[in-house]
């Protein structure tokens, strides 16, 4: 499964369930999540999804509580005192390996956020040593992370996390793109301009609410003469046809996420990305990419986060369409599954 959340670099990570090491830490008591912390959850979430916090509940309310495979909210909470410092969530993921396929659930273990006047005195430690002793009490016996940061990975190796090995993105940037990160990164660096490197980071082109509209424009109205082919984009997706595209392909039984009906109307319903849906195929659905944006992170950034179709060259088509059409300043894929 690729991770909504992207970077140059990440650490695919799974750990056995085990006490770890002590390690002294500042005080404080680690309790589980109840409806009733959500208010407190969403305002810590400040310092890692968003600055508002009504998104920050949406986000809680659908990461952790709509999740289609563990329907009760994991989320470790971490309290000095009455205030609230950190926290730790694990929601529900669902694997298949082998042919026939054989079905595992795991926690996928995310959300790592520590109020920045508590941090570098242990709590993470502390509180995935107690994370990982109740879900090893509800039966799990490994858990999953694919998106680590570095210090997270860092974190975690000292905790005897196994590495699964590196996932790296391919990118392909515009000249505009490449240009304007230049010099928003040297006027970081020189006195007075420095205020000034996020405006110039913005003549790359088109961001925020205006980067699909390229895309949308083009496959707004085929009627109108444009000729679209069997290609066609939408806001939302097509779960059924999605999903039923998907179980035609052939597997060879390595490991990969279920993406079945129910995963992919949860997973593109993230309050936190913008997404849209290419597709080939009107009349029988051929192939589909999904193109996403997170507001406010990289906001002049396209991440593939999904591409199947029948075959190469339908896989084909919709990458040049996404481009040609697109006109995306930066387009991310993750390298890992990625044919030639």
């Amino acid at each position: 499964m690729r991770s909504s959340i992207f970077g140059n670099r990440r650490q695919a990570l799974d750990y056995r369930n085990g006490e770890g090491t002590p390690q002294r830490a500042l005080s404080c008591r680690v309790v589980p999540y109840t409806t009733e912390h959500k208010a407190l959850v969403a305002e810590l979430q400040r310092h890692l999804a968003s600055p508002d916090v009504r998104l920050n509940a949406s986000y809680i309310e659908w990461k952790y509580h709509q999740n289609p495979y563990i329907r009760d909210p994991l989320i470790y909470l971490a309290f000095v005192g009455d205030k609230l410092v950190g926290m730790r969530g694990a929601f529900g993921t669902r694997w298949e390996v082998g042919d026939p396929a054989e079905f595992l659930t795991l926690p996928y273990v995310d959300d790592l956020v520590i109020d920045p006047a508590y941090r570098g005195q242990g709590l993470h430690r502390v509180i995935m040593n107690f994370a990982l002793r109740d879900l090893a009490g509800r039966g799990y016996r490994y858990v999953v992370n694919l998106s680590a940061s570095r210090i997270t990975t860092e974190a975690s190796m000292n905790m005897q996390w196994r590495n699964a090995g590196r996932v790296k993105s391919l990118h392909r940037r515009t000249l505009r793109k490449t240009a304007a990160d230049f010099l928003a990164d040297r006027a970081r660096h020189l006195p007075l301009l420095w205020r000034w490197a996020d405006n110039i980071s913005a003549l790359s082109g088109r961001s925020g609410d205006h980067l699909f509209d390229r895309l949308d424009a083009r496959f707004s109205a085929p009627d109108q003469g444009r000729d679209t082919g069997s290609l066609f984009a939408q806001r939302t997706p097509l779960t059924r046809e999605m999903s039923q595209l998907v179980a035609r392909l052939p597997r060879d039984g390595r490991i990969r996420h279920v993406r079945d009906e129910p995963f992919i109307a949860w997973r593109y319903s993230n309050p936190l990305s913008n997404y849209r849906f290419l597709y080939a195929g009107r009349e029988r659905l051929r192939g589909y990419i999904v193109l996403q944006q997170r507001p406010g992170v990289n906001g002049d950034r396209a991440n593939i986060v999904d591409w199947e179709a029948e075959s190469d060259l339908i896989r084909a088509e919709l990458l040049s369409a996404a481009i040609e059409h697109g006109g995306f300043p930066e387009l991310y894929v993750w390298q890992l599954g990625a044919s030639p």
